[in-house]
């Protein structure tokens, strides 16, 4: 494997399951960007033994911070982005490589006041019954058009039965979770310039790889170890049930 950046943590493990936080920088002691989906993901890999790859470094830019890899500020869930941090791209390319099929999860947050504008506008679509304090994650497998090319059509990363069967598990077990309406811009993992959308662009069909972005709420969920650990054991339970229906 070639040499990986000081902002990059591999955690070895099996290649069936990757699970990849991008956005999980701790930065003079304090968790920044998506609070604890770093320990979020390091949970899921102790729990499951897969592989997870963890940025613990780089800032995604935002407000006044600029783009500038030599200060560590740039958004590894962006392609281009990840161009400029050594051995990033190449260590998920090796375990997606390695085995007959990976499942990959995106482990990303979003804050409670956004979690609650996405519940009351599928409120609003009759596709969530409420109320909106109760939802708590979104999963993203490419559903609708690209806001950026203007191309209309679903991209799907995953099949749609891989999806709705991760849904139902999470929910299940406490984490209300819906699968985003073909609309809900930002939340579908839609992008191409994003990682989601990436291994299609390598050629990968869904016998090789099936990747699924997950967004989950701060509230309950990531605003403490506490419940970061209880959110990653609900997610590596679902994780396993779905490796063992599929694989």
């Amino acid at each position: 494997m070639n040499p990986i950046s000081d902002g990059i943590r591999i955690l070895e493990g099996s290649a069936d399951v990757l699970v990849v936080a991008p956005h999980s920088p701790i930065i003079n002691g304090a968790h920044e960007n998506d609070i604890r989906t770093g320990l979020i993901a390091e949970q899921i890999h102790q729990q499951l033994g897969c592989t997870a790859i963890i940025n613990h470094r780089f800032f995604k830019p935002k407000g006044e911070i600029k783009k500038n890899a030599g200060h560590y500020f740039l958004d590894l869930y962006r392609v281009d982005h990840a161009r400029e941090v050594p051995g990033y791209i190449e260590a998920i390319r090796d375990v997606v490589t390695r085995d007959k099929k990976t499942f990959v999860f995106w482990i990303h947050g979003i804050f409670t006041h956004f979690a609650l504008a996405r519940a009351k506008e599928h409120m609003d679509l009759n596709l969530f019954d409420g109320p909106p304090e109760a939802l708590h994650a979104l999963i993203a497998f490419g559903q609708g058009g690209d806001p950026k090319t203007g191309d209309d059509k679903d991209s799907f990363t995953a099949r749609k039965q891989t999806a709705k069967t991760f849904q139902t598990r999470l929910t299940r077990q406490g984490m209300t979770t819906l699968i985003t309406h073909p609309a809900c811009n930002n939340y579908r993992g839609r992008d191409a310039k994003r990682f989601n959308q990436w291994f299609l662009l390598q050629g990968f069909g869904f016998d090789r790889v099936e990747s699924i972005q997950m967004e989950i709420k701060e509230a309950g969920f990531r605003d403490s170890r506490q419940n970061a650990m209880k959110t990653a054991a609900i997610i590596a339970r679902a994780i396993k049930n779905l490796t063992l229906e599929f694989l």
